[in-house]
């Protein structure tokens, strides 16, 4: 590991007190006596028995299946937690990378390739205090042989959760695979089956799915709260959170008008799909299509998005 900048007297100190913890694997909790001993590798034996995972970090954020597969909670989980879970939680994991959209698969893969193991060298530029102890820490546990298990159940769930999430995308977009026809609906026009959102979406360096993860990074920079590719969750009566609506149509709108979508469509036409392969609903949606301009919400976000000056897709 390369030299470290000067630490914090506090972080050092806070942190090496509390050496290593337990992340807990669907509520179990081991008793935590060794650690509080300083027996950390009979501590950290007791916890791979009991089906649970490590960090070097002082605070752990229990894993569930739910948890896991939260993309913005797969990102710590990657980073600084190793995945010491036993083989049935593994498997139960496995089976649920089938339900995961495309481009929270795509992201997944792309953590996994940034962290074949918890805390990986090199050391972010930017990590705090805390994270730096926590190379340090990881470095000394690196040397001691009793701590062996612990990498290499390590090195091995990442190695499946990798192999499961390259599968699925890989059963997703086949390269063979063209989209499926349009088949519209014998009872309503509205009902008619959109043509496929990938296959509206301009690629980038190959890929519709990069374009998409380039819309949301995009998104995120401008502030926008809401993870507009996963199905947002319902409040009360079954609606949407206020302002998702606007934050949606100014999005693809936005988007819409810089290229990133191919010509052929409409703007109705790419929302609608849009709604489908996102899992979300708009209420009303003819009448929306026809309004949306006038939604506060729109405006704001649609400025916001303006305000990071974004290249057209050429």
């Amino acid at each position: 590991m390369a030299r470290q900048s000067k630490i914090s007297f506090s972080a050092k100190f806070l942190s090496l007190r509390h050496y290593l913890d337990e992340v807990s694997v669907e509520g179990q909790f081991t008793d935590p006596t060794q650690r509080k001993l300083g027996n950390y590798d009979e501590y950290v034996s007791q916890v791979i028995r009991a089906g649970n995972c490590v960090t070097l970090l002082r605070e752990s954020y229990p894993i569930t299946v739910q948890s896991f597969w939260n993309i913005n909670h797969f990102e710590k989980f990657a980073q600084s937690v190793f995945w010491t879970f036993n083989k049935s939680f593994l498997l139960k994991l496995l089976d649920r990378a089938g339900a995961q959209k495309p481009i929270e698969l795509h992201r997944c893969r792309e953590l996994l390739e940034q962290y074949p193991v918890a805390y990986p060298e090199p050391m972010p530029e930017d990590a705090d205090d805390e994270l730096k102890v926590c190379y340090l820490k990881n470095s000394n546990l690196k040397k001691s042989p009793k701590f062996r298990t612990m990498y290499s159940l390590d090195v091995e769930n990442r190695k499946s959760i990798l192999e499961a999430v390259n599968k699925r995308i890989a059963a997703l977009f086949p390269p063979s695979s063209a989209p499926d026809p349009v088949i519209p609906s014998p009872v309503e026009p509205e009902s008619t089956i959109p043509i496929s959102f990938l296959s509206m979406v301009r690629p980038m360096n190959g890929t519709p799915e990069e374009t998409l993860r380039f819309i949301a990074e995009q998104v995120d920079k401008a502030g926008i709260r809401f993870a507009l590719f996963s199905p947002a969750e319902r409040i009360y009566k079954n609606k949407n959170p206020y302002g998702l609506n606007g934050a949606m149509a100014a999005t693809i709108r936005y988007f819409f008008e810089r290229g990133y979508f191919n010509k052929e469509y409409s703007f109705a036409e790419v929302f609608k799909s849009y709604l489908v392969y996102s899992g979300n609903k708009v209420g009303k949606l003819p009448s929306f299509l026809e309004n949306y301009q006038e939604d506060g919400h729109f405006q704001k976000y649609f400025d916001k998005l303006k305000d990071l000056k974004i290249s057209k897709l050429q």
